[in-house]
């Protein structure tokens, strides 16, 4: 007898969660891993003083507290809920940047990138704008924008296979007029290829330009 249709549909549910547990399970071990260094450390800062103070041998030296602590740090400063709300919070709090000083800018600086790194995506609805009126023209040809409005969730189509095989350079959420289940896969995908993922709020010029810049200085800070 073949296979229910059902059992399918249940496969890939089971699929889907078990790489969403695998990804959790990497980022934990990572944070242990690091915290286990982090106790390590201290405990030989405390051997160290105490064999110091009673004229013992001293142990051998290690990574010292202070760098442990700071790799821990880093870990757990890597979560994507911890940078995803940096980010946001950095959007919301950045002063308004001068468009054209800031079109320029960024224009630069994804001309000094490397030409096949891929394009910029932006996902949010248009509602009616034009593109050509949000976007300066140094980057119109860099940026494809992907419309869930008119499209629905079907506007996101291969967006997360392009972002796994290296042909999306960075991806900006328009994150106050796109619903999450429009963004959640493309999203998922960037943060396995580290790609980088900005928001802009409701797609305004200015913070368009401003989440540009964050993705060119997350671009030069990986590379």
């Amino acid at each position: 007898m073949p296979p229910s249709p059902f059992d399918d549909v249940v496969e890939a549910v089971r699929a889907a969660l078990n790489a969403k547990r695998a990804d959790l399970s990497q980022r934990s071990a990572t944070i242990e891993t690091a915290l286990r260094a982090y106790e390590r450390a201290v405990e030989l800062e405390i051997a160290e003083a105490f064999a110091n103070e009673h004229g013992l041998k001293q142990p051998a030296a290690r990574e010292r507290a202070a760098d442990a602590a700071l790799n821990l740090a880093r870990a757990v400063a890597a979560l994507p809920e911890l940078a995803e709300r940096g980010a946001a919070k950095a959007a919301r709090a950045a002063p308004e940047p001068e468009p054209e000083v800031a079109a320029a800018a960024a224009a630069e600086s994804r001309r000094k990138a490397n030409p096949y790194s891929g394009k910029l995506v932006i996902i949010g609805a248009l509602s009616g704008r034009e593109k050509a009126s949000a976007l300066p023209p140094e980057l119109s040809k860099e940026i494809e924008w992907i419309d869930t409005e008119r499209d629905g969730v079907h506007a996101i189509g291969n967006l997360p296979q392009r972002i796994k095989q290296g042909r999306v350079s960075g991806v900006v959420i328009l994150d106050r007029v796109v619903s999450h289940k429009h963004t959640e896969p493309a999203v998922a995908a960037a943060r396995e290829a580290r790609v980088p993922v900005v928001f802009a709020g409701q797609g305004g010029r200015a913070s368009l330009l401003r989440a540009f810049a964050q993705v060119d200085e997350m671009i030069r800070e990986r590379g």
